[in-house]
């Protein structure tokens, strides 16, 4: 069972969000909302955790939510890592500020990470899109993780005609979307200094990961709760309502309607425009 540290006892997430609002980054206020969303997807699974335990976070980004969770949990093991790809170097200064708040954040891709011990629990956040080849990233996994170990991954799923970072449809070829949205593309990468944003996408669906692990490794399980989630954070959260606002009324009626629970059945939940994937070994 986990027990509160006086640490635990004088944690705000309000007051962490706050101190990192202090820096100028691109799409800060869209950082921020994130962390606060992301926290309440990931705090009970980390604290479900034994002391002593390792969780490491893939891709830590801004290190906002990394923050969060650190000082939330004592009493596991945080590591993290981040390349800082094109397009994010404009935040290398809050990364740093993570750095001195929570411990050491490691600058590597994961193919060059080495870890000490196997994890207990990974988790990455709006990083699988990004990464260049997300099917070598699965087929390695496993030599992170201890044997009853779980990975969590949310990110968005391009089996969904929406690409959320750009705010513009997705067709199924990323070429022929960038070649006909390649005005805001640009305008996008300009206005938010994001250069290299588009070209990091790899547009990954939910059912070409189902695919890739068939025979492997790696038992998935698709947790449908995101998509509710993320109809709520509508109503909770201004920020993605300004994002996103065009699926506001819709995704509210949806799930009045009962409409979101399509997304749990098979072959619906491939569809679903925000994935939550769980990994675990096999061979447990």
């Amino acid at each position: 069972m986990h027990s509160v540290s006086p640490q635990e006892s004088l944690f705000s997430v309000d007051d962490i969000l706050e101190d990192f609002a202090r820096f100028d980054f691109p799409l800060k206020d869209i950082w921020l909302s994130a962390a606060r969303f992301h926290f309440q997807n990931l705090d009970p699974e980390i604290c479900a955790l034994p002391p002593g335990a390792r969780a490491l976070e893939i891709g830590c980004g801004a290190g906002i939510l990394l923050t969060m969770l650190r000082q939330r949990n004592p009493n596991i093991t945080l590591d993290a890592i981040e390349p800082f790809a094109e397009g994010f170097a404009p935040m290398e200064h809050v990364l740093d500020h993570a750095a001195k708040l929570g411990g050491d954040i490691q600058r590597s891709t994961y193919e060059a990470f080495t870890p000490a011990q196997p994890y207990d629990l990974i988790y990455m956040v709006n990083v699988l899109e990004h990464l260049p080849d997300w099917r070598h990233f699965l087929d390695t996994l496993p030599r992170f993780l201890a044997p009853l170990g779980r990975c969590l991954i949310m990110c968005p799923n391009y089996g969904f005609p929406y690409e959320p970072h750009f705010n513009i449809p997705a067709l199924r070829s990323k070429t022929l979307t960038g070649r006909l949205f390649r005005r805001r593309i640009t305008w996008v990468e300009d206005t938010y200094e994001v250069h290299g944003l588009w070209s990091s996408l790899n547009f990954v669906r939910l059912a070409q990961i189902k695919r890739h692990l068939k025979g492997s490794g790696l038992r998935l399980r698709v947790r449908p709760e995101i998509t509710d989630r993320m109809i709520d954070r509508f109503s909770d959260d201004p920020v993605f309502q300004e994002h996103i606002g065009v699926f506001n009324a819709i995704g509210r009626g949806a799930k009045k309607l009962g409409l979101t629970q399509i997304v749990r059945v098979w072959p619906f939940e491939n569809i679903q425009p925000y994935m939550f994937l769980e990994l675990s070994r096999t061979d447990t």
